[in-house]
């Protein structure tokens, strides 16, 4: 009987998840009890993973095998009323430069000097006399800086797959190449682009299409194709990314369900550098912080140009955004992105047994910067990449499921769940899940991939973060306090004003 229970209870649930309507389930009224269904259909957990190359060779199977993935993670998204607009989908991968340089070579364009160029993926007002105004505002900015626009490029797509509510907000999507000839150092190419994003949203905040501009990436090494799509949709609307001359060494893919923000064309996913299943609770703090710490903060690499990077969140956009956002200046400050989401997210890193005994030097550097960094807290799975390193970490708490896998012929894959790509078991080398504060990491220039504990003492041992803390920490002392107010209420409220 037990069993037979048993297998009446996976059926119900398999039938849940294999039935599950594409919106979410109407609220039931307070006296009627839940139903299973209905309470599989409400999961608000996003669907994320990677594939990458330890070869770090571009190909289209990656690029494949992250969109079957992301087929699969259908039930973890949401949708609209419309049952057919997603709550938002994507892809970030490496840039397709042999798919770009063959659109140049048509077009009677050079093929693009790769190490040089930053290609850009933006959604444009819809109206045509708005988007004009905007190209014409971006260009000015590229052009002040000391940059070479060399074209534009209509991204090409499928309209007729996108849902009602989607289109009626669907913005112009182009893509904008630039060359950066006054630098030479990878680093500070894409600290220009950064610089150059952060001086085109300045220079269009006032206008009346202002909300419509967005970058979904600006860069010499990453690029993303999102909207507010279902999982399957994607590869269907961006007919770039059937092509098969599409080819990258990883490929990071989001199904998003919006808990904090309405869906938006731009609120899709992954961000800039992060791919984020969760929410951020502490964000209202974690924004006031940051604001409080744009007149002070400085670093050489930005040659005194930190007044331009300001602000560094927006209220109005997403938690996921957010982080993105904070993630994204620490990256091109000159951290790693593993060191910045280490910084950013901590493990719970009091009293860990393994930390204690192991390895102090991780506890120094978390101690270091828990003055610095305020944890931005929350159920938080994170994918990440800067087109060097891809990785993904787990927050303190551990309430996002995440899977990882390697295999024989040198991909290796995360997942929220097991199953999202057909796989060969006996190819499988090495396999596990991030537990709560884990991370992994994939160096795709050498082929390494580093698990927790690795990861994290590489960060920690980079610098005497133990010595800084002996040097400069002061211990403040309790004292004897009095035990009732010798003032009165009048005088006390005096001085507190």
């Amino acid at each position: 009987p037990a069993l037979a229970a048993t297998r009446r209870s996976w059926a119900v649930s398999a039938r849940a998840v294999l039935d599950l309507p594409r919106r979410r389930a109407p609220q039931k009224p307070a006296q009627e009890a839940a139903d299973l269904n209905d309470i599989l259909a409400e999961r608000g957990a996003c669907g994320v993973g990677f594939v990458a190359n330890l070869s770090n060779e571009p190909s289209f199977n990656v690029v494949r095998d992250a969109l079957t993935a992301l087929g699969c993670m259908e039930h973890r998204g949401g949708c609209g009323s419309d049952n057919d607009s997603g709550d938002g989908a994507g892809l970030m991968s490496g840039i397709p430069w042999d798919l770009f340089d063959d659109w140049a070579s048509k077009e009677g364009l050079a093929p693009f000097e790769r190490t040089h160029t930053g290609v850009g993926m933006v959604f444009l007002p819809q109206n045509e006399n708005s988007m004009a105004e905007a190209k014409a505002a971006v260009e000015k900015v590229f052009t002040d800086e000391g940059l070479e626009v060399l074209g534009w490029r209509p991204v090409p797509f499928n309209l007729s797959v996108v849902g009602r509510n989607a289109k009626e907000t669907m913005p112009n999507i182009l893509q904008i190449f630039v060359r950066i000839a006054k630098e030479d150092d990878a680093d500070d190419i894409e600290r220009e682009l950064y610089i150059c994003r952060k001086l085109i949203e300045r220079a269009t905040k006032s206008a009346s299409w202002a909300d419509e501009l967005y970058f979904c990436s600006l860069s010499s090494r990453t690029i993303i194709y999102k909207g507010m799509l279902r999982s399957e949709v994607l590869g269907q609307f961006y007919l770039d990314l059937k092509n098969e001359l599409y080819k990258s060494p990883f490929a990071i893919y989001h199904r998003r369900f919006s808990t904090n923000t309405s869906p938006r064309w731009p609120l899709a996913q992954p961000m800039r550098l992060l791919g984020h299943n969760g929410e951020i609770n502490t964000i209202q703090g974690n924004l006031n912080w940051m604001r409080s710490r744009e007149a002070t903060i400085q670093s050489p690499v930005w040659r005194g140009r930190e007044n331009e990077l300001r602000p560094f969140g927006d209220p109005k956009a997403s938690d996921s955004a957010n982080l993105d956002s904070a993630a994204e200046l620490l990256l091109r400050s000159g951290r790693s992105p593993a060191e910045a989401m280490m910084m950013l997210v901590p493990e719970a890193y009091k009293n860990h047994p393994t930390l204690s005994v192991k390895y102090p030097e991780v506890i120094d550097f978390y101690e270091y910067y828990k003055g610095q960094m305020e944890a931005w807290d929350g159920p938080a799975l994170l994918l990440f990449s800067d087109g060097r390193t891809v990785g993904a970490c787990l927050d303190r708490n551990g309430l996002r499921p995440a899977r990882y896998w390697k295999t024989s012929d040198g991909f290796v894959y995360v997942a929220s769940e097991v199953g999202v790509i057909p796989m060969d078991e006996s190819k499988v080398v090495m396999k596990g899940r991030l537990g709560p504060g884990m991370m992994i990491t994939v160096d795709l220039e050498t082929g390494q991939v580093l698990e927790n504990t690795e990861v994290k003492k590489n960060v920690a041992s980079a610098k005497p973060y133990g010595t800084w803390l002996q040097e400069s920490t002061r211990s403040i002392k309790p004292v004897n306090f009095q035990s009732s107010p010798v003032m009165d209420n009048e005088t006390i409220l005096r001085h507190q004003q």
